[in-house]
């Protein structure tokens, strides 16, 4: 008994430091499991039409073809969405037992059982309810060889579903009244970079405003897809060659398990190629996506920056002046001497002598503090990475 209410109490402190953005949702599914010899553990965060991965257990392919085709037919969550819409405070942290939900003989003629449920372990079902402005189905799983769950299980998740349901509505109480979702976006869209935030699946969650403008050219090799028909639709980053599009899932995959993600190069079809970096997101970036979601808990997700590699960057001219104090003619030579156009090549551009420019390099040398044109390059460079694209007028 003791040890039955010791897992019940790490169980409870599980659920609010996972609610909290400070824990690890699988970590509670795994407590779970231990706590009635379950097999799976499910809770999913999906809004009303979509799906979204299980944020109890690690992606896997098992998931993989749950989301692209089996979600929309699962009897269980039909009916959860039902109850949930029909008469939510009878039904909210009610726990229920699989046949009382879905009666047995119905359940094991669909197609989610025969097809899918009965190949990963999904026979036997331990359910509750929980949500705020939508349904959000918990429960607990074991395979057809192992015994259905009885009332000493569920005795044990009824001690914890209200705990659940209350860690849910303070993580939705305190993004409701936090501006730090719309702050980040807005910070986001104004890097010259493009940063995409997806999930394990690659469903997008955000894009910032240079991704969307980079993803949505003809040419490029990294695509932001909707979904095919079976799938439960959404958009997906998708990389059009096979080889980068099994690099990139691997990426991801191992930027949201807790890994470190990675880096590649994506060639397009005009040649021109793009670098992309893959890591975890910043859990409180992933905190924010699931609060602006409307589901009040944070899944693992990834950030993807997008790098066009052909692309000069230069920083506007009037961010030269303000730094470095150039006269509008010196900064205007310094961004034509980007991309190693020599001296002679901006006096021809600029139809001016070859001493003038020389003159005017000289004195930006001096300004910007820097010994020669390389190392003012540089200096160049790392502010190109910070000016908002369109500022330059690029």
């Amino acid at each position: 008994m003791a040890d039955t209410e010791s897992e019940l109490a790490d169980c409870v402190g599980a659920i609010y430091e996972a609610a909290a953005a400070g824990g690890d949702w699988e970590s509670v599914g795994t407590r779970l499991c231990r706590l009635v010899d379950a097999q799976g553990a499910m809770l999913r965060t999906g809004d009303r039409g979509e799906a979204s991965r299980n944020v109890m257990m690690r992606f896997d392919e098992s998931e993989a073809i749950y989301l692209a085709y089996y979600h929309p037919l699962n009897p269980y969550l039909i009916q959860a969405r039902r109850d949930f819409a029909e008469a939510r405070t009878r039904h909210l942290t009610n726990v229920m037992l699989g046949p009382e939900l879905v009666p047995e003989q119905s359940f094991l003629r669909s197609e989610y059982y025969n097809d899918f449920a009965r190949h990963h372990a999904r026979r036997h079902l331990l359910a509750s309810l929980v949500g705020v402005t939508h349904a959000m189905p918990f429960g607990l799983f074991r395979a057809d060889d192992a015994e259905p769950f009885g009332e000493k299980e569920r005795r044990l998740l009824q001690a914890l579903v209200p705990h659940l349901q209350r860690a849910v509505e303070l993580r939705a109480r305190l993004g409701q009244e936090s501006q730090t979702s719309w702050a980040t976006r807005a910070a986001l869209d104004v890097l010259p970079v493009g940063v995409a935030i997806v999930d394990a699946g690659l469903r997008i969650h955000f894009m910032n405003a240079a991704s969307q403008k980079d993803l949505a050219h003809p040419d490029a090799g990294l695509r932001a897809l909707r979904s095919g028909p079976y799938a439960a639709g959404g958009v997906y980053l998708a990389a059009q060659a096979k080889d980068a599009a099994m690099t990139l899932r691997r990426l991801v995959t191992s930027a949201t398990s807790g890994q470190v993600g990675g880096s590649m190069r994506i060639v397009n079809r005009d040649m021109s190629s793009c670098a992309v970096l893959v890591s975890p997101a910043p859990q409180g970036l992933s905190a924010d996506e699931a609060t602006a979601d409307g589901g009040g808990l944070a899944e693992k997700l990834a950030m993807v920056v997008v790098r066009d590699l052909d692309r000069v960057s230069s920083p506007p001219p009037q961010m030269l002046c303000e730094v470095f104090g150039l006269s509008q003619a010196e900064a205007d030579v310094a961004v034509a001497l980007s991309g190693g156009a020599s001296a002679e090549d901006v006096a021809q551009q600029r139809n001016v002598s070859l001493p003038t420019i020389r003159s005017q390099i000289r004195s930006i040398l001096g300004k910007s503090g820097t010994e020669n044109l390389r190392d003012f390059e540089r200096s160049m460079a790392s502010l190109a990475a910070i000016a908002p694209r369109g500022q330059d007028g690029r």
